[in-house]
């Protein structure tokens, strides 16, 4: 009984954030999220619908990975502002073509990036990229608590921006902690 209604919840066209009502009771897409129930919602959720639960094939497979994809995106703070932005402004920032366009509008951001990315591919030891990592975790931190402002106020014009430059650094993590000495990076959008 539990699992019909559970499949039934994924087979309507629904928002991400109603798939978890007890994390977001009203259903609205929303900045603001208590992680740590989230996590707690969506292992309960995924104890319903996981194939290696539950003896049926197919729709519970989809339904787990569905549920792991929605997951994902909201208990991650760059995935979860693309996705609101996209939900109530309609402008797509996982398109790498909306968010170059959206950065080349500011040469300040642009060349931070590009300044970051020579310092990185200098770096010849563990300490320098230490720093720079170190760098980089504050200014995320910062970013997210200007989409927390953002989100707040509901300007999402700045929003949008902010979740633009996110996108750029959280990037710059992703090449930080795959840092090698003498390594090539290559940041992407």
């Amino acid at each position: 009984m539990l699992t019909r209604i559970v499949a039934r919840r994924w087979m309507t066209k629904m928002t991400l954030f109603q798939w978890f009502p007890k994390t977001f009771p009203n259903g609205e897409p929303q900045w603001k999220v208590d992680t740590s129930l989230l996590r707690k919602e969506y292992r309960q959720l995924q104890a319903q619908v996981h194939p290696d639960v539950v003896n049926s094939k197919g729709n519970n497979e989809d339904h787990s990975a569905q549920l792991n994809k929605a997951y994902h995106i909201l208990s991650q703070p760059l995935a979860r502002a693309q996705y609101l932005i996209k939900c109530v402004k309609g402008v797509d920032l996982t398109n790498d073509e909306v968010s170059k366009q959206m950065t080349n509008n500011d040469p300040i951001l642009l060349s931070n990036i590009i300044d970051v990315h020579e310092s990185l591919t200098d770096c010849e030891n563990e300490n320098e990229i230490a720093i720079i990592r170190q760098e980089n975790n504050n200014r995320l931190k910062q970013l997210i608590q200007k989409l927390d402002k953002d989100f707040e106020c509901n300007d999402y014009d700045k929003a949008i921006s902010t979740t633009v430059e996110l996108k750029y650094w959280t990037n710059l993590a992703k090449a930080i902690n795959e840092w090698t000495p003498g390594s090539r990076f290559e940041l992407h959008h």
